[in-house]
């Protein structure tokens, strides 16, 4: 039986950056930026390596980040600060094919560090349309 497909997240302790604070290389994603860990392969929907800005709203606060995942159902966030799995959060980003700039509601489903898993919540189908159209330009991982 072949291994599951690997993902890769920001490394939390040097920020993906892949560097420590002396300037030398981090040591967990060996300077990289990114460290790897396994799918179980059981998602709904193929994901997409993306590197597009974000902020995802609480009541309190705004949290900048980057998405680095999207799919149909939901998306991959590496923000600069932790959102309890659970929360109920606003999302804005903008797709680019073509330009769409998406306000979304979101539950946080997934939390590690400041990489976070997020699903949406009530799609429209014109939003739905515009993710889908995004993802046809953007590599997929594998399923």
């Amino acid at each position: 039986m072949a291994s599951p497909p690997k993902v890769y997240f920001w490394c939390e302790d040097c920020r993906g950056s892949g560097k420590q604070s002396g300037g030398t290389p981090c040591p967990h994603c060996k300077g990289t930026g990114k460290v790897a860990t396994w799918t179980t392969g059981r998602r709904q929907f193929l994901r997409y390596v993306t590197n597009i800005p974000i902020t995802v709203s609480l009541p309190e606060r705004d949290i900048e980040g980057e998405c680095n995942q999207i799919a149909e159902g939901g998306l991959g966030a590496f923000l600069r600060e932790p959102v309890p799995v659970g929360s109920v959060v606003s999302l804005q980003f903008v797709v680019a094919t073509p330009p769409t700039k998406l306000h979304l509601q979101g539950v946080v489903r997934y939390a590690s560090g400041f990489q976070h898993g997020l699903e949406f919540v009530s799609l429209n189908e014109a939003e739905r349309l515009a993710i889908r159209q995004f993802c046809t330009e953007l590599p997929s991982l594998s399923p």
